[in-house]
């Protein structure tokens, strides 16, 4: 699964391409932003880690609100219940651990909005009916999820963030195997994840 567009928007935005670096002349284009981010404040290394943290952070706040939909559907039972409430708080986690980096580097951690409508590819409000329903639901985050922090990572400045995302990242793609298996799906249906 590829990055979803409204993240990879947001990416393109931080982080100028290798040949608009070029053209421009810079060194160390790392700062150097297509978006209201590129203000002087935003033109380090640092900041623009800052701002991709804060991407990931978007991402894990419409995350824990999909858990919160999904749990709160009171279709899943069971093991699919207790996966649920459990990759729930992997995502609060990775939430306070993205706001906690994105502290350190100075920056202001995303907030939250004040609610998320779900909608399906038809552009219809996402409904629940079954506990398949839900699943499905929570591998598509999941898999998006895994691809947008993939996306992050070649584009971090700094080294010591990659472990954490790339961490991320992985926990993302068991949650994805796991949902799968549930759904009596193979686990892992390509050889990279991208």
């Amino acid at each position: 699964m590829t990055v979803p567009p409204e993240v990879g928007k947001k990416i393109d935005k931080l982080v100028p391409s290798r040949r608009t670096v070029l053209h421009m002349g810079l060194a160390a284009g790392a700062g150097v932003c297509a978006s209201a981010l590129a203000t002087a404040a935003q033109r380090s290394p640092r900041n623009t880690d800052a701002a991709l943290l804060n991407t990931a952070l978007e991402v894990e706040h419409q995350t824990v609100a999909a858990y919160d939909a999904a749990v709160g559907a009171g279709l899943l039972t069971g093991a699919a219940l207790e996966l649920a409430r459990h990759f729930q708080s992997q995502h609060r986690a990775h939430r306070d651990l993205l706001v906690e980096e994105v502290r350190k580097l100075g920056g202001t951690p995303a907030v939250a909005l004040a609610g998320y409508a779900f909608k399906g590819a038809d552009g219809t409000p996402t409904t629940f009916k079954t506990a398949e329903d839900v699943l499905v639901f929570a591998l598509g985050f999941e898999a998006a999820a895994t691809s947008a922090y993939l996306g992050l990572l070649p584009r971090l400045a700094s080294k010591s963030l990659l472990p954490i995302l790339a961490g991320i990242a992985c926990d993302e793609s068991q949650h994805a195997a796991a949902i799968r298996l549930l759904l009596k799906q193979q686990p892992a249906p390509e050889a990279v994840v991208k």
